[in-house]
Order: C-alpha cells, then sequence, then structure tokens
C-alpha cells in the first residue's frame, strides 16, 4: 500500500516535502489543516448533474444540443439555437447519504437550493447570413460539496493518535529533516505556541494534547504521555460533516450563421465555499486514568476563479448537429482557514479539559484543469433526439501557481504521480408522444481523476475524503404550460466511490523517554475503504420566453 502524501507549503513543516530519513507520516487528522491536491481537485470538478431540468434529466448530453440555458456552461454555441428570448430558474431538492466500511450513526444530509438561473436575450435577427446573435447571462452550480458520514473502529493503545502527537512533541519533524531528535520548547507551549515560528499548524494537536495535561516533559527534556494504559483497550470514532457548493456565474455570446453553424463563447466566474469538521474521539477502557479524547478540526475553503469557453456545433444535414467545445482551465485563488480544539476526560490530577486554538488562514494560487468536450445528436422532426457526448478533463495538469519554485515543482510532482486524465462518457434521449409533452432518459459515467496503484502496483491511500468515478442515471418530463412557458422535472440517481483514506499513521523511528525505538507503526487496525456517496437530485426548471 502506497500513501497519496498532502503536499506542504510553506506554513507546514519541509519534512513533509522531502525526507532525509525512513520514516513517513500523514492521514485525515494529520493533515486536515495542510493544503494539498486533493483541495485543488474538489474546486475543479463538474456535475452535470446539477443544472436545468432538461439538461439533467437527459444525463448532460448538450455539447451537440442546445435551446437550454444550461449550455452555456456546456457549449456556449448553444445560445445561438434560441429562437426567443428567455429567462428561467431552477430549485433542486438534494438527498445524500454515505456508506463505508466500519460505518456508524447517521449519514444523510438534505439540501435545497438552486443549481440555475439566467437569460437569454435575443440582440439580433436576420433573414440569412447572421441569422442571429444571443446574449446569455447566467448562474449554474458545478459541485455540490454537502456530505456527511462516520465510521467506528475498534483498537488498542498501541495504534492512539496521541503517540503520534507525542513524537511531534519530542521533535518528530526536526528527526525527519535533520535525523535528530530535538524536543519542542516547554517554554514555548505554555506561552504562545498558536503564534510560535518553531511550532508548525499540524502540530497544533499535539500542543493541545499538551495543554490539556496528556503530555508531561521528564527529566531529560522528552515528553511522556500521561494514564494510556498499555494494554488497554480503545474504540475510535470519527465522523465528518461537510457543507457548501460550487457554482459558476456565466457572461456569454451565441451566433446562428445560416441555421448550419453555430458559434459561442463564454466568460466564467466561478463562486467556491466549502466548510469541512472532522469529529474524533478515543474511548480508553479505563476507571483510573485516562478515559477519553475528543479532538475536532474545522476547516473553510472559499475563494473564487474565472475561465474562458468557446464552443462549435454543426448542422451537416438537417437531422444531424456535431459539436464541439473548449474549456480553459479556472484560475483559482483560494483562502484556507483552520482551528481546533481537544476535550480530554480524565481522573488524573488534571482532571478534565477544554482547550481550542488560534484560527487562520493562508491564501493559494492554482490552475484546474482544461476540458475538451465533443458531442453528437440526431433528432427526427421535433418528436425524437438522441444525443451522445465525450469529455476529456486533464486533472494531471492541474498546476499550484503559489510560492516558490521548488514548492510548485513538488506539488506537480504529486499530481502526476498521483492523478490522471478522466473520461466522461454521456447519452442522452427525449421523445414528445404529445406536443405539448417531453418524456426524457439519460445516463452519465465520469472517470475517476485519481490513480488507483502507483507505478509500483501499490494500492493508493489519500489522506483526505474525496470521490473518484461516478455514475449517474437520470429521468425527466417537460410539460409546456402555455404559450411562453414551460416547466421541465428531472431525478437523478448518482452514485460516487469514495477513495481510500488512511485517519492517520506513522511509520519509522521512535523517540520516547525510555529511549529510542526502531521501525514502530502507529496507525487504526485499517484504513477506510469501499466508500460510497449516494445522491437524489430532484429538480424543477421554470422558463420563460418572450
Amino acid at each position: 500500500m502506497a500513501v497519496a502524501a498532502a503536499m506542504a507549503t510553506s506554513i507546514l513543516p519541509s519534512s513533509l516535502k522531502a525526507q532525509n530519513v525512513d520514516a513517513s507520516i500523514g492521514g485525515l487528522l494529520v493533515s486536515a489543516n495542510s493544503f494539498s491536491p486533493l483541495d485543488m481537485l474538489r474546486s475543479s470538478q463538474n456535475d452535470y448533474s446539477l443544472t436545468t431540468g432538461r439538461v439533467a434529466a437527459m444525463g448532460g448530453a448538450f455539447t451537440a444540443l442546445g435551446g437550454d440555458m444550461a449550455t452555456i456552461g456546456i457549449n456556449p454555441a448553444g445560445l445561438g439555437m434560441y429562437r426567443t428570448s428567455a429567462w428561467g430558474f431552477s430549485p433542486t431538492l438534494t438527498f445524500s447519504d454515505t456508506k463505508s466500511s466500519f460505518m456508524a450513526g447517521n449519514n444523510n444530509a438534505t439540501r435545497f437550493g438552486f443549481s440555475n438561473v439566467g437569460t437569454v436575450l435575443r440582440l439580433v435577427e436576420n433573414s440569412s447570413g447572421l441569422i442571429s446573435f444571443n446574449l446569455g447571462i447566467s448562474y449554474n452550480k458545478t459541485d455540490d460539496f454537502n456530505f456527511s458520514g462516520s465510521v467506528s473502529m475498534p483498537g488498542t493503545t498501541g495504534n492512539s493518535l496521541l503517540q503520534i502527537f507525542q513524537l511531534q512533541l519530542n521533535g518528530l519533524y526536526n528527526y525527519m529533516d535533520y535525523g535528530k531528535w530535538d524536543p519542542l520548547s516547554s517554554k514555548v507551549l505554555n506561552d504562545s505556541p498558536f503564534n510560535s515560528p518553531d511550532i508548525y499548524i499540524d502540530e497544533w494537536g499535539a500542543v493541545l494534547g499538551y495543554q490539556s495535561g496528556l503530555f508531561s516533559q521528564q527529566g531529560n527534556g522528552y515528553y511522556a504521555l500521561n494514564g494510556l494504559a498499555d494494554n488497554g483497550n480503545m474504540t475510535s470514532t470519527l465522523s465528518y460533516d461537510s457543507r457548501g457548493s460550487a457554482g459558476e456565474y456565466n457572461v456569454a455570446g451565441g451566433f446562428n450563421i445560416n441555421n448550419i453553424l453555430y458559434l459561442g463563447f463564454d466568460f466564467g466566474f466561478k463562486d467556491i465555499y466549502q466548510k469541512m469538521s472532522l469529529r474524533y474521539s478515543e474511548d480508553y477502557a479505563s476507571d483510573n486514568g485516562l478515559r477519553g479524547m475528543a479532538y475536532n478540526q474545522y476547516s473553510v475553503l472559499q475563494g473564487s476563479a474565472f475561465n474562458f469557453k468557446i464552443g462549435a456545433i454543426v448542422r451537416p444535414i438537417e437531422q444531424l448537429t456535431i459539436g464541439i467545445a473548449y474549456h480553459t482551465p479556472s484560475y483559482t485563488n483560494l483562502r484556507k482557514e483552520y482551528y481546533s480544539n481537544m476535550n480530554v476526560d480524565s481522573s488524573l490530577s488534571e482532571g478534565s479539559k477544554s482547550n481550542n486554538s488560534l484560527l487562520t488562514g493562508y491564501d493559494y494560487s492554482f490552475n484546474t484543469p482544461s476540458r475538451l468536450m465533443a458531442g453528437i445528436a440526431y433528432t427526427i422532426g421535433n418528436r425524437f433526439a438522441i444525443s451522445f457526448d465525450y469529455e476529456k478533463v486533464w486533472y494531471n495538469k492541474m498546476r499550484y501557481t503559489s510560492e516558490t519554485y521548488e514548492i510548485q515543482e513538488s506539488f506537480r510532482q504529486a499530481i502526476a504521480n498521483d492523478y490522471r486524465a478522466a473520461d466522461n462518457f454521456k447519452v442522452g434521449i427525449e421523445f414528445k408522444p404529445l406536443q405539448m409533452l417531453a418524456l426524457r432518459a439519460g445516463y452519465a459515467y465520469y472517470g475517476s481523476p485519481i490513480k488507483e496503484t502507483d507505478s509500483q502496483g501499490n494500492k493508493l491511500v489519500f489522506n483526505g475524503i474525496t470521490t473518484t468515478s461516478s455514475n449517474h442515471i437520470s429521468a425527466g418530463i417537460g410539460i409546456w404550460l402555455g404559450r411562453a412557458t414551460t416547466l421541465d422535472i428531472a431525478y437523478v440517481y448518482s452514485r460516487y466511490n469514495i477513495a481510500p483514506y488512511a485517519m492517520y499513521y506513522y511509520t519509522g523511528q521512535a523517540y520516547l523517554p525510555s529511549g529510542s525505538q526502531q521501525n514502530v507503526t502507529y496507525a487504526p487496525q485499517a484504513d477506510i475503504m469501499d466508500s460510497v456517496l449516494n445522491r437524489h437530485f430532484i429538480t424543477f426548471s421554470f422558463n420563460f420566453l418572450f
């Protein structure tokens, strides 16, 4: 098994960038405060289930089709197919649940919001040549970050997160960089540890443990772990909760040339927000000593991005349309804020304590992958349409653009090692048994942006929670409510696979007050594997023509 390490910037220990000894550390609970390619990935994915009712019902296969508000964010050339001006809005209800190995508790989430709002204005109208030019302005949700989950795992005290905290206090990162253990200063730990340049942000859990009385400094300067029995039983529980979304504001133009060639362009401005909480606890079977520890971490990602899209649709014969579109990388700026707290239940003299870290934030810049989309659609009058789409997304070409060249290169290498270009396929069908009624169905498959194994064939396990491949099955109806009003209703079932992730791990040498120990491993009994996120979307789109 190989672990895909979280990348570190200058705010994190350099030991996570280049290790000079045979040791490694990571996992979700150790790396939640760092900025990594996983944060870049979450800002890079587009989910076409979150759009208008017609497009969602047909699987998002609209590269060669037009006449819908959502085509602005897919292939802006589809704007040229509008024959009138229009405006519309699309409220969406989303139900989510997560299933995983060692699952525990209620993992459901329900959210209501708007997936699309926009207008199309027909500004130019002629009988030949440039038949029309249409201006489109819209908002479209591109991804949903609302999900939750929990896992409960039996273990032993020999695999406690506290033992990693102990090594951090004893100078783990100095050892990984220079081969020498140098414990953190008790003076700094007692004065202002969260403002100290000598204490990295991913050591804050260890600091909270020290402040809560879990650790004490011995005569030789190293820190001992207080009150944890050597052979006691321990149960660990992790619950996570994510809230937020990504959405894109679009300003686009579409040209219709002789009803044969359609051209389009779009400026997209993206808004990104995600709030993630991790609540981890260890319960110990002890009546005389340490009874329990709860370590909670909270982070907020918030930022913006912009991109440019161009597209074309050609109609070689009346029934056939062929489309192509290119999306540039999104040039993204994000701010990540982080804070944590710890609660300790103990029968020792220190008693039960609760301590909080400071709130800190850092700014990051990066480029998301570019996209190339191709589609073909066949229609029979206004009764039947079938559409196929293919999309290529180069996730392995994401680029980190902040800080020094060395840090940018470390990101580039990690992205090349763990990420790949994804292939997405979509198909949609529409049938009108009546002039005022349309029946629709669709399917979409999004390929995994991450690799399953490294170059040696070892299974990759990640330091964060992210989705890989997904399948989407959809159906819907369209109803004409009058001469100028339509209602589109869509239901989409989406199943997302979640990449394997580790809660925490350390392998290598350990330095304890009793002396050095070789080749220790601190980790839960297993990684979190085979997790699945299920979602059900119900979208209502109201469109008004004028």
